[in-house]
């Protein structure tokens, strides 16, 4: 296996692909800040506007499904737009809308604004991930690409960790402000970008054309779920198990209270190292889909023991075990595969679209775990993450193997 070494990994990368990763990374930083504040000011935020109780669960849930739902369909607008128009400027459409909303979010005194501001928040985030991934994997050769987008990563990680902790050294209003004004200074980065050379090779279709071949194909829609599907097991352990992890414990009997904000900057901290391991793996096992079930079988063991094996634990022990579930963080991995699943003019929608997708599912686990809590809120987790883990495996299994793939030559 290759020297987990982040020097030597970076000496591969000549200067040109320096800028298009720090660039596209900083996208993906400033939209996993963005989602992941949500999680941690949503207490603090809703109780100065004057809810508390059931009360401001229920906005809390609501605003969060608002934020979900235009994510989604963000993903599926900026994803087009990235195949239409190009990349770079479907990026910097979604940099502004974000950007503004977030700065308008922190003035906001009013619930059904903060909602309809979560709205555009979701809305504009939506195109950083996919739009920059696609980007970079269309850059890279295919010896390099999975290392490119692994470094492309680590930007998001530590866009979370960002978000865990600002919470706890700001008001919330001053972390949204930041977030808001940080996305509007990063369009300043964004003119040193260059547009996808695959892009420009390629004759543009009409705006939902990309749509219509997709959900048409029995062979690409069967590919599509499956990006959905190898990507769903990553939002459970961050969106289900670790965020609700001060009520799971509480439930498995552990005393010591646990911060969800503490448990996710452990988690998405080690995850950097995991994404590293994740992209040399690939290339010692030689295959995507061997690598991704590795990764997942791996989540699988931990989200065993977490809810099974630390009973009585110390709050220190937990923040431990989260931090290892990021090891097995699958989340460049996935994106790899799902870039390298679908020819040029189709990329930028199933890249974009899939991850939003991914995030959407974690609506269904929640619903789920909910309709399982009354039989344990252990039992009902695992039940839910074995779920969606297998789904995953069958995913991964099923997908086509795009090791060394060669974009220029991905067909039906």
């Amino acid at each position: 296996m290759e020297k987990l070494d982040v020097a030597s990994v970076t000496k591969r990368i000549d200067k040109k692909s320096f800028w298009l990763v720090l660039i596209t990374g900083l996208g993906y930083f400033s939209d996993s800040y963005d989602v992941f504040l949500y999680n941690a000011m949503r207490v603090p935020s809703l109780t100065e506007l004057g809810l508390s109780g059931d009360a401001l669960t229920r906005s809390g849930i609501m605003i969060l499904n608002a934020q979900v739902f235009g994510a989604v369909l963000g993903g599926f607008f900026f994803g087009l737009l990235g195949d239409k128009i190009g990349r770079k400027k479907a990026l910097i459409g979604s940099i502004i809308l974000d950007s503004v909303a977030m700065i308008a979010n922190a003035f906001v005194h009013d619930i059904h604004l903060y909602m309809m501001l979560r709205f555009l928040v979701g809305f504009g985030i939506a195109g950083e991930v996919g739009l920059g991934a696609t980007l970079v994997a269309e850059h890279f050769p295919k010896t390099k690409r999975v290392y490119g987008l692994a470094i492309f990563t680590l930007f998001g990680l530590l866009g979370v960790a960002a978000a865990a902790l600002s919470i706890e050294f700001m008001s919330w209003r001053v972390a949204l402000f930041v977030g808001g004004a940080g996305g509007l200074c990063l369009l300043l980065l964004r003119m040193r970008l260059f547009e996808s050379v695959l892009f420009l090779k390629q004759k543009t279709k009409g705006f939902f054309e990309p749509l219509k071949i997709i959900f048409t194909s029995s062979r690409y829609i069967g590919r599509y779920l499956a990006c959905v599907a190898v990507l769903a097991p990553n939002y459970f352990v961050t969106g289900l198990l670790l965020t609700l992890s001060p009520e799971i414990a509480k439930a498995m009997g552990i005393v010591d209270p646990i911060k969800a904000n503490i448990m996710l900057f452990s988690y998405f901290t080690v995850a950097v190292v995991g994404d590293l391991f994740g992209a040399s793996l690939t290339q010692f096992l030689r295959s995507r889909r061997l690598a991704l079930s590795v990764f997942l079988v791996g989540n699988a063991i931990l989200i065993a023991y977490f809810l099974f094996g630390m009973k009585a634990e110390t709050t220190l022990s937990l923040y431990v075990c989260g931090a290892v579930f990021g090891i097995f963080n699958v989340w460049a991995l996935a994106s790899t595969v799902s870039v390298e699943q679908f020819p040029t003019e189709l990329r930028a929608t199933v890249a974009t679209s899939s991850v939003n997708m991914a995030r959407f599912s974690l609506v269904g686990m929640n619903m789920l775990f909910l309709a399982l809590k009354p039989f344990g809120t252990a039992q009902a987790a695992f039940s839910v993450g074995m779920l969606v883990t297998a789904a995953g495996l069958i995913a991964a299994y099923t997908m086509r193997e795009t090791h060394d793939g060669d974009l220029t030559k991905v067909t039906n």
